[in-house]
C-alpha cells in the first residue's frame, strides 16, 4: 500500500473511530494532569516524559472505556449507537462516574479494592466527559459543514475539545497553588506574561524539551496507528468468525487483545532487562580487578570468598577499606585494623550464615568492639560513606558484615526481599550464637544496618513485633534509612506508631539533627521527600497515605498536587530518579540522599561519640575520599576504553605495531600501566588493584 493512502486511511480512522477520538481527548486531559508538582524538581525532558507516558496510558484506557460504553450504549450486538444514544451514554457516564468518585473518596487507610474501585469511576467521569466531547465535536461539524465535512475538520474540531480538557486541568492547578501559596513555575510563566517581562530560557533546553515533546507526541501517534491497525485486525477476525458484523462489542474485544498484547511485551522486556543487569554484575571492572592481598577483608589471603563471586560492588567494598594510618590520621591515637567481609548470595540461607561466622573468625572480625551487619540494595551495593565513618568513629575497631541476596537494581530486585530478610535475620542469629560463647565483657556489640532496599530488608528482622525481635536475635541497635514503602515493619509503624515505639527504643526521625546520644535502640530516618520511602506500586490506583488532606500531608509534600490514578504514580517513578541525583563529595541533606545524615546518626544509634574537632575532620575526610574514589573510577574507566579504541584501530590497519595486551575482563596491565601513571600525574599512589 502506498505511503498516501496509508496515511489518508489512518487520519479517516483517527476521525471516524469514536472509541479512539474519545481516547485522543482523554490524552489530552492527562496531559494537563501531568504537570502536578511531585516530591522531587524535575526538568523539562523528564516533564515531557511524563506527558507522552501520562498521555499514552489514558489514551489507552479512554479508547477500551468507551469502546465498553458504546458496546453497551449499542443494546445489540451488531449495532452502532447514535448521536442521541451517545450523548445520553457520555452525560450518564461523566455524571454517574463522577457521583460516585465522591462517594468513594479515598482514604489513606482504604484498602486495595477500593482504591481500584475509585480509579474505575474517575476514569469512567474522565471518559465520559471526553466521550461527550466527542459527540458535541460531531454535532458542530455536522451543523457548520453539513455534507463538505473532511476528516481534517473533524480532527481540527476534537483538538479544541482536547485544549478545552487539557486547559481545564492546568487551570484547576494553578488555582490550587495559589490558595496554598505554592512556587507554581506555571503561576510565574503567567505572571511574567501579565507583566509583559520576557521569560529567560535557554536555548539549548528549550530545543531538548521540545524535541523529547515531539518525540512523546510521536511515539503516542506511532502506538496509536498500531493499536488501530491490530483492532482492526482482530475486530474483523471476530465478525468473521461470528459471519456477521457485532458492532461495538467486536470493536471492544480489538481494543483489549491489543492492549493486553502491550503488556504482555512490557513484561518480557523486563525480564530481558533483569538478565542483562545481572550479568553485568559478573564483569571485573577496571581498576578493581585484583584479588585483596589485605588478610581482614573478604577474598583476601585468609577468606574463603572467591573474589569473583561477590560481584562488581562487593569487589568495590573490599578494595576500599580504610587503613589504620588513614583513621589515625583523622581521628589522632592508635586504630585497629577494620574488617571487611561480603557474603555472596551463592548456597543456602544456613550455609551463608555459617561461611559469615567463618569469614568472621577468619579476618578477625569476631574479635572487634562493634559487628555491623548491613544489609545492602538489590545491586550488592552498601553505601561506602557509611561504612568509613563507622571505622573512623570506632577507630578501625569494627566489622562490617555484608549479606547478598541479588545483584540486580532494586527495582528489580523487589522479589528477593523476603530472602534478603531472612538472610539477614539467620546471619545476626548465627553470629549471635558464636558471640554468647564469649566472656560478657568480651563480647562485641550487634549492631543492624540498611539502606534503601537493604532497609527493608535489615528492618524487616524486627517484624511484626518491632523492638522485643531486635532483642530476641541479639541486635544492640540498628539504624534504617529511606525505608522503602514495602516494609512490612513501616507499614506496622504508619498504622500504629504510639505502639511500635517501645518505651522510645523504635524512632522515626526525619533528619539526624532530631536524634539524641543513646544505647539499644532502632532508627529509622526518612527525609519528608525520600520518594523511595513514598513510593508504591499501589499508586497507580490508590492514594498514598503522604497524599491525604493538605493539612496532614508531611512537610516538603506539595499540598497543591492531586492524587491522580496512573498519573501520579508515572510522576512518583521519575521522583525516585531525582532522589539520588547526588554528586560525589557533595553532601545534601534531601531525596533519597543520607550521606549528610551518617556521620552524625551513627554517632547517637550506636553510642559512638567524638569530639567536635574529630567529626569535623571525619565530615571533611568522607567527603574527599568520596571524590577521590570516584575521580579514580572514572581514570580506570576512561584508561581502560581508551586502550581498546587504541588496539581496534591499531588493529584495523592490519599491521601489529604495538602489542597491548588488553584482556577481556579488564585485569590485565595495559589498563594497569596507564591507571598507574594517570595517578602519579595526579600526585596519588595507585597501584594495581587499588585505583
Amino acid at each position: 500500500m502506498p505511503l498516501k493512502d496509508l496515511l489518508r486511511g489512518t487520519l479517516r480512522h483517527f476521525t471516524t473511530d469514536q472509541a479512539v477520538r474519545t481516547g485522543v481527548i482523554t490524552a489530552a486531559w492527562a496531559a494537563g494532569a501531568s504537570y502536578g508538582r511531585g516530591l522531587r524538581p524535575r526538568t523539562a525532558v523528564q516533564q515531557a516524559g511524563i506527558t507522552g507516558v501520562s498521555a499514552t496510558a489514558y489514551y489507552a484506557l479512554g479508547t477500551t472505556t468507551w469502546a465498553t460504553v458504546s458496546s453497551v450504549a449499542a443494546g445489540t450486538p451488531g449495532h452502532r449507537p447514535g448521536v442521541r444514544a451517545r450523548l445520553v451514554a457520555a452525560g450518564v457516564t461523566a455524571a454517574g462516574g463522577k457521583v460516585a468518585e465522591q462517594a468513594l473518596l479515598p482514604s489513606s487507610g482504604e484498602n486495595l479494592l477500593a482504591g481500584i474501585a475509585w480509579s474505575e469511576m474517575k476514569l469512567l467521569s474522565v471518559s465520559g466527559l471526553a466521550g461527550g466531547l466527542v459527540t458535541v465535536s460531531d454535532i458542530i461539524a455536522h451543523e457548520m459543514f453539513h455534507r463538505r465535512r473532511t476528516p481534517a475538520t473533524t480532527l481540527a474540531l476534537d483538538l479544541a475539545m482536547g485544549m478545552i480538557m487539557a486547559g481545564g486541568t492546568l487551570a484547576r492547578r494553578m488555582r490550587r497553588a495559589r490558595r496554598y501559596g505554592a512556587d507554581d513555575h506555571l503561576l510565574v510563566a503567567v505572571k511574567k506574561a501579565k507583566e509583559g517581562t520576557a521569560l529567560s530560557i535557554r536555548a539549548r533546553t528549550a530545543a531538548v524539551a521540545a524535541a523529547t515533546v515531539a518525540g512523546s507526541a510521536a511515539g503516542l501517534t506511532t502506538l496509536a496507528i498500531t493499536e488501530q491497525a491490530g483492532a482492526r485486525g482482530v475486530t474483523k477476525g471476530i465478525n468473521a468468525m461470528a459471519r456477521r458484523d457485532l458492532g461495538e462489542f467486536s470493536d471492544f474485544l480489538g481494543h483489549g487483545v491489543m492492549f493486553t498484547g502491550f503488556a504482555a511485551a512490557g513484561v518480557g522486556g523486563l525480564r530481558y532487562v533483569r538478565r542483562m543487569t545481572q550479568a553485568k554484575q559478573e564483569v571485573i571492572e577496571p581498576g578493581y580487578s585484583d584479588p585483596p592481598t589485605c588478610p581482614y577483608v573478604s577474598s583476601g589471603p585468609t577468606s574463603e570468598v572467591a573474589f569473583d563471586e561477590i560481584g562488581k560492588e562487593g569487589r568495590r567494598f573490599v578494595l576500599m577499606r580504610l587503613s589504620p594510618a588513614e583513621i589515625e590520621a583523622v581521628m589522632g591515637g592508635n586504630a585497629e585494623e577494620p574488617v571487611r567481609i561480603v557474603i555472596p548470595r551463592e548456597g543456602t540461607i544456613e550455609e551463608r550464615a555459617e561461611l559469615t561466622v567463618r569469614e568472621l573468625i577468619a579476618t578477625g572480625g569476631i574479635n572487634r568492639a562493634v559487628i555491623c551487619i548491613a544489609s545492602p540494595t538489590g545491586v550488592g551495593y552498601v553505601n561506602y560513606v557509611m561504612a568509613e565513618a563507622l571505622e573512623y568513629l570506632t577507630r578501625g575497631d569494627c566489622a562490617v558484615v555484608v549479606p547478598q541476596y541479588a545483584y540486580v537494581p532494586s527495582a528489580l530486585a523487589l522479589n528477593k526481599t523476603r530472602e534478603g530478610s531472612a538472610l539477614q535475620c539467620a546471619v545476626i542469629e548465627a553470629i549471635d550464637r558464636r558471640l554468647d560463647e564469649l566472656l560478657p565483657p568480651v563480647r562485641p556489640r550487634l549492631v543492624n544496618f540498611g539502606e534503601s532496599l537493604g532497609a527493608q530488608c535489615a528492618a524487616d528482622v524486627g517484624w511484626p513485633d518491632g523492638v522485643p525481635l531486635f532483642d530476641a536475635v541479639g541486635l544492640d541497635s540498628g539504624l534504617y534509612l529511606g525505608v522503602p514503602f514495602r516494609s512490612e515493619l513501616w507499614g506496622e509503624w504508619l498504622a500504629d506508631p504510639q505502639t511500635m515505639t517501645h518505651d522510645g527504643r523504635l524512632l522515626n526521625v526525619a533528619s539526624s539533627a532530631e536524634l539524641t546520644q543513646g544505647e539499644r535502640r532502632h532508627v529509622m530516618l526518612n527525609h519528608d521527600d525520600d520518594p523511595i520511602n513514598k513510593f508504591s506500586y499501589d499508586m497507580v490506583v490508590r492514594r498514598p497515605w503522604w497524599m491525604g488532606t493538605p493539612s496532614t500531608r508531611p512537610p516538603l509534600v506539595p499540598r497543591e498536587t492531586i492524587f491522580r490514578p496512573v498519573i501520579s504514580f508515572v510522576i512518583a517513578l521519575v521522583d525516585l530518579v531525582n532522589g539520588m541525583d547526588t554528586k560525589p563529595g557533595e553532601f545534601r541533606r534531601e531525596g533519597h540522599d543520607y550521606r549528610a545524615d551518617l556521620r552524625e546518626a551513627l554517632e547517637k544509634t550506636y553510642d559512638l561519640p567524638a569530639t567536635a574537632d574529630q567529626r569535623d575532620r571525619i565530615e571533611s575526610a568522607l567527603r574527599r575520599r568520596e571524590q577521590e574514589w570516584a575521580e579514580r573510577r572514572l581514570i580506570a574507566r576512561t584508561g581502560e576504553k581508551a586502550l581498546r579504541q587504541l588496539r581496534d584501530t591499531i588493529n584495523s590497519w592490519g599491521q601489529d605495531m604495538v602489542n597491548i595486551p588488553v584482556d577481556e575482563q579488564g585485569s590485565d596491565s595495559a589498563s594497569d600501566r596507564l591507571i598507574d601513571y594517570l595517578n602519579a600525574r595526579l600526585g596519588q599512589s595507585g597501584s594495581s588493584g587499588q585505583v
